[in-house]
């Protein structure tokens, strides 16, 4: 059992580390732009930073003052943001070599540019779990987890009860997504996830949420908002879901998504809320998935 020392160490490492982490990767950014300008202008005098071009300070961990605490080091998001960090160390050290053979094309560029942008996104996910003390993060798609959910959920009944203002839950499921597991391996499978996941983000309300639901399932919340008003918003993450491929080199598809929604008042009980949001979904997979249904009850119990 921990003690109240042992948490205030482990708090205050924590908070060491996060600090030390934003200023590593404030460092390899700049690190970036001095490879980009190289790719570039390749011949240049011109030092934009500093006077070296060593692919290795692209790696964050050149700046960190000290190894990570256990708690960082165990955890899966910072696995993964090492694997990110040693795909784009790789691509970078193509790349370069390519320019320095003067045989660079605008595909290798692009390769480079998406290994970048999948470090930010890992990184982001890192700092927002160091930020939740990564105990309200989802290790795989870096969205709050159930518990996070429930707590947020009772805080918004709450706010209910003192507003008056019903809102909304909808549950979001990846359609037919085990022949998606079976045809490409659980790994593409974690791709799509993480992938629906930025969509959903993307296309939501500043004070709306989603969390991880539990396998293939997403469960979003719209505060202060009617089943009504809800219905558009939840149409947009429905069509932004399937509006691109998601791809990982060969494999590419579109993951349609289906919907179930149900408005929740003050006196509701937030479990049976939920099962009829889950009602609503399974309608949805019955009537062909890749569709939204509302959860239309004579009072939003």
């Amino acid at each position: 059992m921990s003690t109240p020392i042992a948490d205030d160490l482990a708090s205050d490492a924590l908070q060491q580390f996060h600090a030390d982490l934003r200023l590593a990767l404030l460092m390899q950014h700049k690190a970036r732009l001095y490879l980009l300008f190289r790719l570039q202008f390749p011949t240049s005098e011109i030092e934009p930073f500093h006077d070296s071009d060593d692919v290795e300070e692209l790696d964050f961990r050149a700046f960190l003052s000290s190894p990570p605490p256990e708690l960082i080091a165990s955890h899966g998001a910072y696995h993964k943001l090492l694997r990110a960090q040693n795909r784009l160390s790789q691509r970078a050290q193509e790349t370069m070599t390519s320019a320095g053979d003067d045989v660079l094309s605008a595909e290798q560029v692009a390769q480079l540019l998406r290994e970048m942008h999948n470090f930010d996104r890992v990184a982001d996910r890192l700092a927002a779990g160091i930020t939740a003390s990564l105990t309200d993060i989802d290790e795989l798609t870096g969205l709050l987890n159930r518990v996070a959910m429930e707590r947020d959920l009772e805080r918004e009944q709450a706010q209910a009860r003192r507003t008056g203002r019903r809102f909304t839950i909808a549950i979001v499921d990846a359609d037919h997504f085990k022949p998606v597991n079976d045809q490409f391996g659980h790994r593409f499978g974690d791709l799509v996830l993480e992938a629906l996941a930025e969509r959903l983000i993307a296309s939501l309300r500043p004070r709306d949420a989603v969390y991880r639901y539990g396998g293939e399932e997403f469960l979003v919340l719209l505060p202060e908002t009617t089943l009504e008003a809800a219905a558009p918003v939840i149409e947009r993450l429905r069509v932004q879901a399937s509006a691109h491929k998601i791809g990982d080199g060969d494999n590419r598809i579109i993951q349609t998504v289906s919907i179930g929604a149900a408005e929740v008042s003050a006196e509701a009980d937030l479990e049976a809320a939920i099962e009829r949001a889950d009602t609503a979904l399974y309608r949805a997979k019955q009537a062909g998935r890749n569709r939204i249904e509302l959860a239309r009850a004579s009072s939003a119990a």
